[in-house]
Protein backbone atom coordinates (compact mmCIF):
# COMPACT_ATOMS: atom_id res chain seq x y z
CA UNK A 1 0.00 0.00 0.00
CA UNK A 2 0.97 3.78 -0.97
CA UNK A 3 0.87 5.34 2.52
CA UNK A 4 -0.78 9.19 2.37
CA UNK A 5 -0.82 11.79 5.09
CA UNK A 6 -4.07 14.35 4.19
CA UNK A 7 -3.29 18.17 5.55
CA UNK A 8 -6.25 20.62 5.88
CA UNK A 9 -7.55 22.73 7.94
CA UNK A 10 -11.08 21.80 7.21
CA UNK A 11 -12.23 19.04 8.91
CA UNK A 12 -15.19 17.94 6.32
CA UNK A 13 -12.58 17.82 3.43
CA UNK A 14 -10.24 15.52 4.92
CA UNK A 15 -13.40 13.33 5.80
CA UNK A 16 -14.87 14.13 2.28
CA UNK A 17 -11.42 12.65 0.87
CA UNK A 18 -11.75 9.56 3.14
CA UNK A 19 -15.00 8.43 1.89
CA UNK A 20 -14.99 10.42 -1.45
CA UNK A 21 -13.29 6.71 -2.78
CA UNK A 22 -12.09 3.19 -1.65
CA UNK A 23 -8.88 4.37 -1.31
CA UNK A 24 -7.29 0.38 -0.32
CA UNK A 25 -8.77 -0.59 -3.72
CA UNK A 26 -6.43 1.47 -5.81
CA UNK A 27 -3.60 0.25 -3.86
CA UNK A 28 -3.49 3.86 -1.36
CA UNK A 29 -3.85 3.58 2.43
CA UNK A 30 -4.41 6.98 4.96
CA UNK A 31 -1.77 6.13 7.50
CA UNK A 32 -2.02 10.32 8.71
CA UNK A 33 -3.74 13.34 9.18
CA UNK A 34 -2.85 17.28 9.96
CA UNK A 35 -5.10 20.79 10.41
CA UNK A 36 -2.08 22.47 9.24
CA UNK A 37 1.55 22.63 7.84
CA UNK A 38 2.76 22.61 11.14
CA UNK A 39 1.25 19.26 12.11
CA UNK A 40 2.35 17.54 9.20
CA UNK A 41 5.99 18.68 10.04
CA UNK A 42 5.32 17.55 13.12
CA UNK A 43 3.94 13.84 11.84
CA UNK A 44 7.12 13.79 9.45
CA UNK A 45 9.47 13.57 12.13
CA UNK A 46 8.19 10.41 13.33
CA UNK A 47 6.09 8.65 10.49
CA UNK A 48 7.06 7.78 6.85
CA UNK A 49 4.86 8.50 4.20
CA UNK A 50 4.59 7.70 0.12
CA UNK A 51 2.47 10.32 -0.67
CA UNK A 52 1.11 14.19 1.01
CA UNK A 53 -1.96 15.42 -0.21
CA UNK A 54 -2.19 19.05 1.03
CA UNK A 55 -4.17 22.38 1.17
CA UNK A 56 -2.90 25.48 -0.23
CA UNK A 57 -4.43 27.82 2.34
CA UNK A 58 -4.21 26.92 5.98
CA UNK A 59 -3.39 28.51 9.22
CA UNK A 60 0.19 28.90 10.90
CA UNK A 61 2.11 27.19 8.47
CA UNK A 62 0.45 27.15 5.02
CA UNK A 63 0.57 24.48 2.16
CA UNK A 64 3.24 26.86 0.33
CA UNK A 65 5.76 26.49 3.80
CA UNK A 66 5.55 23.44 3.88
CA UNK A 67 6.54 22.42 0.56
CA UNK A 68 9.08 24.42 1.44
CA UNK A 69 10.16 23.26 4.31
CA UNK A 70 10.27 19.60 3.14
CA UNK A 71 11.91 20.29 0.16
CA UNK A 72 14.52 21.84 2.62
CA UNK A 73 15.27 19.66 5.21
CA UNK A 74 12.96 16.66 4.68
CA UNK A 75 13.25 15.25 1.52
CA UNK A 76 13.96 16.39 -2.64
CA UNK A 77 11.78 13.17 -3.43
CA UNK A 78 9.05 12.81 -1.16
CA UNK A 79 5.27 12.81 -3.30
CA UNK A 80 2.62 16.25 -3.25
CA UNK A 81 -0.13 16.87 -4.74
CA UNK A 82 -1.75 20.37 -4.12
CA UNK A 83 -5.44 20.88 -3.20
CA UNK A 84 -6.56 23.84 -4.69
CA UNK A 85 -8.88 26.20 -5.33
CA UNK A 86 -9.95 28.12 -8.72
CA UNK A 87 -8.50 31.67 -7.43
CA UNK A 88 -5.76 29.89 -5.72
CA UNK A 89 -3.87 29.09 -9.05
CA UNK A 90 -1.11 31.29 -8.62
CA UNK A 91 -0.33 29.89 -5.30
CA UNK A 92 -0.31 26.01 -6.96
CA UNK A 93 2.17 27.59 -9.29
CA UNK A 94 4.75 28.44 -7.02
CA UNK A 95 4.01 25.12 -5.26
CA UNK A 96 4.65 23.24 -8.75
CA UNK A 97 8.27 25.01 -8.84
CA UNK A 98 8.88 22.99 -5.82
CA UNK A 99 8.46 19.92 -7.88
CA UNK A 100 4.77 18.33 -6.51
CA UNK A 101 3.60 15.52 -8.53
CA UNK A 102 0.27 17.51 -9.48
CA UNK A 103 -2.78 19.54 -8.15
CA UNK A 104 -6.19 18.82 -8.20
CA UNK A 105 -9.10 21.60 -8.10
CA UNK A 106 -11.32 22.44 -5.37
CA UNK A 107 -14.16 21.22 -5.39
CA UNK A 108 -12.97 17.90 -5.43
CA UNK A 109 -14.36 15.50 -8.03
CA UNK A 110 -14.19 12.27 -7.22
CA UNK A 111 -13.22 10.90 -11.26
CA UNK A 112 -10.32 13.86 -11.32
CA UNK A 113 -9.25 12.21 -7.70
CA UNK A 114 -8.97 8.45 -8.86
CA UNK A 115 -7.10 9.80 -12.37
CA UNK A 116 -4.33 12.04 -10.21
CA UNK A 117 -4.18 8.98 -8.43
CA UNK A 118 -3.73 6.17 -10.92
CA UNK A 119 -0.96 8.77 -12.67
CA UNK A 120 0.62 8.78 -9.42
CA UNK A 121 0.86 4.93 -8.27
CA UNK A 122 1.91 4.25 -11.83
CA UNK A 123 5.12 6.74 -11.95
CA UNK A 124 5.13 6.17 -8.31
CA UNK A 125 5.65 1.91 -9.08
CA UNK A 126 7.61 2.63 -11.95
CA UNK A 127 10.29 4.74 -9.78
CA UNK A 128 10.02 2.15 -7.19
CA UNK A 129 11.18 -0.37 -9.20
CA UNK A 130 13.56 1.51 -11.14
CA UNK A 131 15.30 1.97 -7.63
CA UNK A 132 14.93 -1.54 -7.28
CA UNK A 133 16.69 -2.38 -10.31
CA UNK A 134 19.33 0.07 -9.86
CA UNK A 135 20.01 -1.27 -6.05
CA UNK A 136 20.40 -4.88 -7.52
CA UNK A 137 22.63 -4.12 -10.06
CA UNK A 138 24.80 -1.91 -7.48
CA UNK A 139 25.05 -5.40 -5.10
CA UNK A 140 26.02 -7.38 -7.70
CA UNK A 141 28.71 -5.07 -9.11
CA UNK A 142 29.98 -4.84 -5.09
CA UNK A 143 29.91 -8.61 -4.77
CA UNK A 144 32.04 -9.04 -7.54
CA UNK A 145 34.56 -7.09 -6.31
CA UNK A 146 34.04 -8.28 -2.73
CA UNK A 147 34.81 -11.71 -3.99
CA UNK A 148 37.85 -10.53 -5.61
CA UNK A 149 39.36 -8.90 -2.62
CA UNK A 150 38.18 -11.81 -0.39
CA UNK A 151 40.23 -14.36 -3.13
CA UNK A 152 43.33 -12.19 -2.87
CA UNK A 153 43.14 -11.96 -7.12
CA UNK A 154 42.11 -7.75 -7.31
CA UNK A 155 43.58 -4.40 -8.72
CA UNK A 156 43.52 -1.30 -7.08
CA UNK A 157 40.08 -0.58 -9.34
CA UNK A 158 38.44 -3.12 -7.08
CA UNK A 159 39.73 -1.05 -3.70
CA UNK A 160 38.65 1.88 -5.12
CA UNK A 161 34.71 0.52 -6.21
CA UNK A 162 34.62 -0.88 -2.49
CA UNK A 163 35.83 1.86 -0.71
CA UNK A 164 33.19 4.21 -2.56
CA UNK A 165 30.58 1.89 -1.45
CA UNK A 166 31.19 0.84 2.15
CA UNK A 167 31.68 3.64 4.36
CA UNK A 168 34.03 1.57 6.61
CA UNK A 169 36.95 -0.08 5.63
CA UNK A 170 39.04 -0.24 8.39
CA UNK A 171 39.25 -2.93 11.84
CA UNK A 172 37.53 -6.13 9.85
CA UNK A 173 37.23 -9.55 9.95
CA UNK A 174 35.27 -11.56 7.70
CA UNK A 175 32.90 -13.74 8.60
CA UNK A 176 31.21 -16.95 7.27
CA UNK A 177 27.62 -17.82 8.35
CA UNK A 178 26.87 -21.18 6.96
CA UNK A 179 23.91 -23.29 7.29
CA UNK A 180 24.35 -26.36 9.14
CA UNK A 181 24.78 -29.50 6.86
CA UNK A 182 23.60 -31.56 10.17
CA UNK A 183 20.61 -29.83 9.57
CA UNK A 184 17.69 -32.56 9.04
CA UNK A 185 15.35 -30.12 7.78
CA UNK A 186 17.76 -28.69 5.67
CA UNK A 187 18.72 -31.81 3.74
CA UNK A 188 15.70 -32.76 2.65
CA UNK A 189 15.30 -29.37 0.74
CA UNK A 190 15.36 -29.82 -2.95
CA UNK A 191 18.31 -27.73 -4.88
CA UNK A 192 15.73 -24.93 -5.92
CA UNK A 193 14.40 -25.17 -1.89
CA UNK A 194 17.91 -24.38 -0.84
CA UNK A 195 18.80 -21.76 -2.81
CA UNK A 196 15.56 -20.13 -1.67
CA UNK A 197 16.69 -20.67 2.12
CA UNK A 198 19.92 -19.10 1.78
CA UNK A 199 18.28 -16.20 0.16
CA UNK A 200 15.96 -15.56 3.28
CA UNK A 201 18.92 -16.59 5.73
CA UNK A 202 20.99 -13.66 3.94
CA UNK A 203 17.89 -10.88 4.32
CA UNK A 204 17.43 -12.22 7.97
CA UNK A 205 21.33 -11.23 8.37
CA UNK A 206 20.94 -7.85 6.93
CA UNK A 207 18.18 -7.09 8.92
CA UNK A 208 19.97 -7.44 11.70
CA UNK A 209 23.37 -5.20 10.16
CA UNK A 210 20.42 -2.30 8.68
CA UNK A 211 21.49 0.07 7.14
CA UNK A 212 24.96 -2.00 6.50
CA UNK A 213 23.02 -4.43 4.45
CA UNK A 214 26.17 -4.19 2.03
CA UNK A 215 28.46 -5.85 4.12
CA UNK A 216 26.67 -9.04 3.69
CA UNK A 217 26.86 -11.27 0.39
CA UNK A 218 26.95 -14.91 -0.64
CA UNK A 219 30.01 -16.65 0.45
CA UNK A 220 32.66 -16.88 -1.98
CA UNK A 221 34.23 -20.24 -1.41
CA UNK A 222 32.96 -22.03 -4.93
CA UNK A 223 35.13 -25.06 -4.21
CA UNK A 224 32.12 -26.52 -2.41
CA UNK A 225 28.63 -26.70 -2.45
CA UNK A 226 28.36 -24.16 0.57
CA UNK A 227 25.00 -22.35 1.58
CA UNK A 228 26.30 -20.01 3.49
CA UNK A 229 26.71 -15.66 3.68
CA UNK A 230 30.10 -13.80 3.59
CA UNK A 231 29.70 -10.69 6.26
CA UNK A 232 32.65 -8.20 6.53
CA UNK A 233 32.52 -7.20 10.05
CA UNK A 234 33.67 -3.47 11.13
CA UNK A 235 34.60 -2.65 14.58
CA UNK A 236 32.27 0.04 14.08
CA UNK A 237 29.05 -1.87 14.12
CA UNK A 238 29.92 -3.06 17.61
CA UNK A 239 30.45 0.11 18.80
CA UNK A 240 27.28 1.54 17.63
CA UNK A 241 25.26 -1.28 19.75
CA UNK A 242 27.63 0.02 22.40
CA UNK A 243 29.13 -3.76 22.68
CA UNK A 244 31.89 -5.73 22.48
CA UNK A 245 33.05 -7.48 19.47
CA UNK A 246 32.30 -11.03 21.19
CA UNK A 247 29.06 -9.39 22.53
CA UNK A 248 28.23 -8.38 19.09
CA UNK A 249 28.77 -11.45 17.58
CA UNK A 250 26.85 -13.81 20.06
CA UNK A 251 23.80 -10.96 19.52
CA UNK A 252 24.03 -12.08 16.15
CA UNK A 253 23.67 -15.32 16.53
CA UNK A 254 21.05 -15.59 18.66
CA UNK A 255 19.11 -13.09 16.48
CA UNK A 256 19.38 -15.44 13.53
CA UNK A 257 18.47 -18.26 16.02
CA UNK A 258 15.31 -16.20 16.76
CA UNK A 259 14.54 -15.02 13.04
CA UNK A 260 15.50 -18.37 10.73
CA UNK A 261 14.76 -21.96 11.39
CA UNK A 262 18.02 -23.96 10.18
CA UNK A 263 21.49 -24.34 12.36
CA UNK A 264 23.81 -22.19 10.95
CA UNK A 265 27.63 -22.05 12.06
CA UNK A 266 29.84 -18.78 12.43
CA UNK A 267 33.70 -19.20 11.36
CA UNK A 268 35.35 -15.68 12.32
CA UNK A 269 38.73 -14.87 10.36
CA UNK A 270 41.51 -12.79 12.12
CA UNK A 271 41.35 -8.84 12.04
CA UNK A 272 43.07 -6.76 9.23
CA UNK A 273 43.31 -2.96 9.55
CA UNK A 274 42.46 -2.41 6.04
CA UNK A 275 40.33 -3.68 3.14
CA UNK A 276 42.78 -4.84 1.00
CA UNK A 277 43.78 -7.57 3.27
CA UNK A 278 40.52 -8.85 3.69
CA UNK A 279 42.07 -11.92 1.89
CA UNK A 280 43.88 -12.97 4.47
CA UNK A 281 41.00 -12.94 7.48
CA UNK A 282 39.17 -14.66 4.34
CA UNK A 283 42.25 -17.39 4.30
CA UNK A 284 41.88 -17.45 7.99
CA UNK A 285 38.21 -17.96 8.32
CA UNK A 286 38.39 -20.96 6.45
CA UNK A 287 41.12 -22.28 8.39
CA UNK A 288 38.94 -22.13 11.78
CA UNK A 289 36.29 -23.77 9.82
CA UNK A 290 38.93 -26.47 8.83
CA UNK A 291 39.54 -27.23 12.60
CA UNK A 292 35.96 -27.02 13.36
CA UNK A 293 34.92 -29.75 11.22
CA UNK A 294 37.03 -32.56 13.30
CA UNK A 295 35.93 -31.11 16.50
CA UNK A 296 32.76 -31.30 18.74
CA UNK A 297 29.99 -29.00 17.47
CA UNK A 298 30.05 -25.73 18.24
CA UNK A 299 28.16 -22.80 16.54
CA UNK A 300 31.09 -20.22 16.79
CA UNK A 301 34.47 -20.52 15.47
CA UNK A 302 37.29 -17.61 15.95
CA UNK A 303 40.03 -18.61 14.13
CA UNK A 304 42.14 -16.25 17.03
CA UNK A 305 41.49 -18.96 19.45
CA UNK A 306 42.25 -21.34 17.14
CA UNK A 307 45.64 -20.52 16.16
CA UNK A 308 46.20 -19.91 20.01
CA UNK A 309 45.79 -24.02 20.08
CA UNK A 310 49.16 -25.96 19.42
CA UNK A 311 47.81 -28.68 16.57
CA UNK A 312 49.54 -31.99 16.04
CA UNK A 313 51.34 -32.63 12.84
CA UNK A 314 51.42 -36.18 13.11
CA UNK A 315 48.69 -38.80 11.24
CA UNK A 316 45.80 -40.83 12.82
CA UNK A 317 47.11 -44.60 13.48
CA UNK A 318 47.29 -46.31 10.40
CA UNK A 319 45.40 -49.25 11.65
CA UNK A 320 42.70 -47.50 11.92
CA UNK A 321 42.27 -46.59 8.27
CA UNK A 322 42.97 -49.92 8.10
CA UNK A 323 40.40 -51.30 9.28
CA UNK A 324 37.85 -48.40 7.83
CA UNK A 325 39.08 -49.75 4.23
CA UNK A 326 38.97 -53.41 5.15
CA UNK A 327 35.07 -52.96 6.47
CA UNK A 328 34.29 -51.22 3.25
CA UNK A 329 35.72 -53.81 1.25
CA UNK A 330 33.19 -56.18 3.36
CA UNK A 331 30.12 -53.90 2.90
CA UNK A 332 30.17 -53.92 7.13
CA UNK A 333 27.87 -50.96 7.93
CA UNK A 334 27.76 -51.39 11.48
CA UNK A 335 31.86 -51.66 11.54
CA UNK A 336 32.10 -48.76 9.46
CA UNK A 337 29.94 -46.62 11.78
CA UNK A 338 32.36 -47.66 14.96
CA UNK A 339 36.02 -46.70 12.54
CA UNK A 340 34.48 -43.48 11.67
CA UNK A 341 33.80 -42.34 15.46
CA UNK A 342 36.89 -43.74 16.69
CA UNK A 343 39.11 -41.90 14.04
CA UNK A 344 37.07 -38.80 14.68
CA UNK A 345 37.97 -38.85 18.48
CA UNK A 346 41.21 -38.91 17.26
CA UNK A 347 40.79 -35.92 15.41
CA UNK A 348 39.45 -34.44 18.39
CA UNK A 349 41.90 -35.59 21.30
CA UNK A 350 44.99 -34.65 19.43
CA UNK A 351 44.01 -32.00 17.93
CA UNK A 352 45.67 -32.76 14.62
CA UNK A 353 46.23 -30.18 11.85
CA UNK A 354 43.70 -29.97 9.05
CA UNK A 355 46.76 -30.23 6.10
CA UNK A 356 47.97 -33.57 7.95
CA UNK A 357 43.75 -35.14 7.86
CA UNK A 358 43.55 -34.26 4.46
CA UNK A 359 46.95 -36.13 3.67
CA UNK A 360 44.95 -39.31 5.53
CA UNK A 361 41.62 -38.38 3.72
CA UNK A 362 43.55 -38.46 0.52
CA UNK A 363 45.27 -41.78 1.22
CA UNK A 364 42.04 -43.19 2.10
CA UNK A 365 40.39 -42.17 -0.98
CA UNK A 366 43.68 -43.44 -2.99
CA UNK A 367 43.47 -46.61 -1.24
CA UNK A 368 39.16 -46.91 -2.39
CA UNK A 369 40.22 -46.15 -6.15
CA UNK A 370 42.23 -49.44 -5.50
CA UNK A 371 39.69 -51.30 -4.45
CA UNK A 372 37.63 -50.59 -6.96
CA UNK A 373 40.33 -51.61 -9.76
CA UNK A 374 40.84 -54.75 -7.75
CA UNK A 375 37.25 -55.58 -8.04
CA UNK A 376 36.76 -54.65 -11.97
CA UNK A 377 40.17 -54.26 -13.92
CA UNK A 378 38.00 -52.39 -16.67
CA UNK A 379 37.22 -49.85 -14.56
CA UNK A 380 38.68 -46.40 -15.32
CA UNK A 381 39.90 -44.54 -12.62
CA UNK A 382 38.37 -41.37 -13.70
CA UNK A 383 35.14 -42.65 -13.80
CA UNK A 384 35.96 -43.89 -10.22
CA UNK A 385 36.89 -40.46 -9.04
CA UNK A 386 33.81 -39.22 -10.79
CA UNK A 387 31.39 -41.29 -8.73
CA UNK A 388 33.49 -40.22 -5.36
CA UNK A 389 32.82 -36.51 -6.48
CA UNK A 390 28.89 -37.39 -7.19
CA UNK A 391 28.64 -39.93 -3.92
CA UNK A 392 30.14 -36.97 -1.90
CA UNK A 393 28.31 -34.37 -3.15
CA UNK A 394 30.28 -31.82 -1.12
CA UNK A 395 33.37 -31.80 -0.15
CA UNK A 396 32.17 -31.93 3.62
CA UNK A 397 31.05 -35.18 2.90
CA UNK A 398 34.92 -36.48 3.13
CA UNK A 399 36.44 -33.57 4.82
CA UNK A 400 33.57 -32.49 7.35
CA UNK A 401 31.39 -33.88 9.42
CA UNK A 402 31.49 -37.48 10.69
CA UNK A 403 27.80 -38.21 9.91
CA UNK A 404 28.47 -37.20 6.15
CA UNK A 405 31.56 -39.04 6.45
CA UNK A 406 29.97 -42.02 7.39
CA UNK A 407 27.31 -41.57 4.83
CA UNK A 408 30.09 -41.48 2.23
CA UNK A 409 32.00 -44.31 3.33
CA UNK A 410 28.69 -46.46 3.32
CA UNK A 411 27.87 -45.34 0.29
CA UNK A 412 31.52 -46.21 -1.64
CA UNK A 413 30.55 -49.60 0.62
CA UNK A 414 27.70 -50.09 -1.57
CA UNK A 415 28.95 -49.14 -4.58
CA UNK A 416 31.70 -51.84 -4.08
CA UNK A 417 29.08 -53.96 -3.40
CA UNK A 418 27.77 -53.20 -6.84
CA UNK A 419 30.65 -53.85 -8.85
CA UNK A 420 31.18 -57.39 -7.17
CA UNK A 421 27.72 -58.33 -8.01
CA UNK A 422 25.46 -56.62 -10.53
CA UNK A 423 25.37 -58.66 -13.82
CA UNK A 424 25.83 -55.50 -16.53
CA UNK A 425 24.55 -56.83 -19.29
CA UNK A 426 21.25 -57.68 -17.81
CA UNK A 427 20.87 -54.68 -16.27
CA UNK A 428 21.64 -52.34 -19.50
CA UNK A 429 19.07 -54.76 -21.81
CA UNK A 430 16.42 -53.77 -19.33
CA UNK A 431 17.78 -50.00 -19.12
CA UNK A 432 17.68 -50.37 -22.99
CA UNK A 433 13.77 -51.44 -22.80
CA UNK A 434 12.68 -48.99 -20.88
CA UNK A 435 14.34 -46.30 -23.31
CA UNK A 436 12.76 -47.56 -26.18
CA UNK A 437 9.00 -47.97 -24.40
CA UNK A 438 9.37 -44.74 -22.44
CA UNK A 439 11.71 -42.50 -23.72
CA UNK A 440 9.28 -39.72 -24.40
CA UNK A 441 8.34 -39.61 -20.49
CA UNK A 442 10.58 -37.73 -17.80
CA UNK A 443 13.58 -40.67 -17.58
CA UNK A 444 16.38 -40.13 -15.34
CA UNK A 445 19.30 -42.34 -14.22
CA UNK A 446 17.71 -41.55 -10.48
CA UNK A 447 14.39 -43.13 -10.96
CA UNK A 448 15.87 -46.33 -13.35
CA UNK A 449 18.37 -47.36 -10.70
CA UNK A 450 16.08 -47.18 -8.10
CA UNK A 451 13.86 -49.62 -10.07
CA UNK A 452 16.57 -52.02 -10.75
CA UNK A 453 17.86 -51.83 -7.55
CA UNK A 454 21.23 -50.80 -8.75
CA UNK A 455 23.71 -47.41 -7.72
CA UNK A 456 22.94 -44.91 -10.04
CA UNK A 457 26.56 -43.47 -10.28
CA UNK A 458 27.56 -46.89 -11.09
CA UNK A 459 24.99 -48.03 -13.57
CA UNK A 460 25.56 -44.16 -15.50
CA UNK A 461 29.19 -45.52 -15.48
CA UNK A 462 28.67 -49.13 -16.96
CA UNK A 463 26.09 -47.39 -19.60
CA UNK A 464 28.54 -45.08 -20.77
CA UNK A 465 31.59 -48.11 -21.22
CA UNK A 466 29.10 -50.45 -23.39
CA UNK A 467 27.64 -47.29 -25.47
CA UNK A 468 30.19 -44.86 -25.57
CA UNK A 469 28.07 -41.69 -24.46
CA UNK A 470 26.03 -40.77 -21.38
CA UNK A 471 22.96 -42.53 -20.86
CA UNK A 472 21.71 -38.68 -21.00
CA UNK A 473 23.22 -38.38 -24.02
CA UNK A 474 21.97 -41.76 -25.60
CA UNK A 475 18.28 -40.45 -24.37
CA UNK A 476 18.60 -37.52 -26.37
CA UNK A 477 19.69 -38.73 -29.58
CA UNK A 478 16.94 -41.90 -29.21
CA UNK A 479 14.50 -38.97 -29.06
CA UNK A 480 15.45 -37.14 -31.84
CA UNK A 481 15.96 -40.06 -33.79
CA UNK A 482 12.09 -40.77 -33.08
CA UNK A 483 11.33 -36.68 -33.89
CA UNK A 484 12.63 -37.53 -37.69
CA UNK A 485 10.71 -40.17 -38.02
CA UNK A 486 7.50 -38.33 -36.93
CA UNK A 487 8.45 -35.51 -39.47
CA UNK A 488 9.16 -37.54 -42.47
CA UNK A 489 6.01 -40.10 -41.80
CA UNK A 490 3.21 -36.68 -40.33
CA UNK A 491 2.23 -33.62 -41.39
CA UNK A 492 2.52 -32.57 -37.33
CA UNK A 493 3.50 -29.31 -36.38
CA UNK A 494 7.10 -29.33 -34.89
CA UNK A 495 5.79 -27.92 -31.47
CA UNK A 496 3.74 -30.85 -31.18
CA UNK A 497 6.22 -33.58 -32.40
CA UNK A 498 8.80 -31.54 -29.72
CA UNK A 499 6.02 -32.58 -27.17
CA UNK A 500 5.50 -36.21 -28.14
CA UNK A 501 8.79 -37.49 -27.71
CA UNK A 502 9.49 -35.54 -24.70
CA UNK A 503 10.56 -31.91 -24.64
CA UNK A 504 8.45 -29.42 -23.50
CA UNK A 505 10.84 -26.89 -24.39
CA UNK A 506 10.06 -25.92 -28.61
CA UNK A 507 13.65 -24.21 -27.88
CA UNK A 508 15.73 -26.80 -26.52
CA UNK A 509 14.32 -29.09 -28.91
CA UNK A 510 15.58 -27.25 -31.92
CA UNK A 511 18.84 -26.92 -30.71
CA UNK A 512 19.12 -30.51 -29.85
CA UNK A 513 18.37 -30.85 -33.41
CA UNK A 514 19.95 -29.32 -35.34
CA UNK A 515 23.40 -30.64 -33.11
CA UNK A 516 22.16 -33.76 -34.16
CA UNK A 517 20.81 -33.79 -37.89
CA UNK A 518 22.84 -30.59 -38.87
CA UNK A 519 19.72 -28.59 -39.88
CA UNK A 520 16.32 -27.31 -38.44
CA UNK A 521 13.49 -30.13 -38.18
CA UNK A 522 11.56 -27.84 -40.74
CA UNK A 523 14.41 -27.80 -43.08
CA UNK A 524 14.64 -31.71 -42.39
CA UNK A 525 11.31 -31.80 -43.68
CA UNK A 526 11.98 -29.76 -46.81
CA UNK A 527 14.65 -31.70 -47.92
CA UNK A 528 13.03 -35.34 -47.29
CA UNK A 529 9.93 -33.84 -49.61
CA UNK A 530 12.45 -32.63 -52.04
CA UNK A 531 14.20 -35.62 -52.32
CA UNK A 532 10.78 -37.54 -52.34
CA UNK A 533 10.05 -35.56 -55.39
CA UNK A 534 13.25 -36.28 -57.33
CA UNK A 535 12.92 -39.56 -56.86
CA UNK A 536 9.71 -40.27 -58.31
Amino acid sequence: MINVLIVDDEPFIRQGLKILIDWEEYGFKITGEATNGKEAISLLEDNNYDLIITDIKMPEVDGIELVEHIRNYKSKDLKIIILSGYYEFEYAKQAIRYNVVDYILKPIQKEELIRVLLEFKEAYNKEIKNAKDKKYTEQIALERHLNALCSGIYGQSDISYVEDKLPYCTNLRYMSIEISLNDEKFERLSKDERRKALKEFCETLKCYIAPYEKYAFLDVDKRNEIYGIGFIYTRNFSAQKKMSEKEYIVDLQEYMKSNQKYKFNVYIGQKVNRIDQISESFKSAVIAKSFQNYKNDKAIAFYDETSAVKSNTYGIKKEYMDELIHYTEENEVDKIDECVEKIYLNFQVHNINPKIININIDYLLCRFIYLAKELDPDVDQEEVLHYISQCAFEESAVRGSAKHFKAFVKDFANYLAQLRQTNSHGVLKEVEREIEMHYMQNLSLKSLSEKYYINSAYLGQIFKKNHGISFKDYLNNYRIEKAGELLIRTNDKVCNIAQIVGYNNLDYFINKFVRLKGKTPLQYRKQFLKKTKEDC
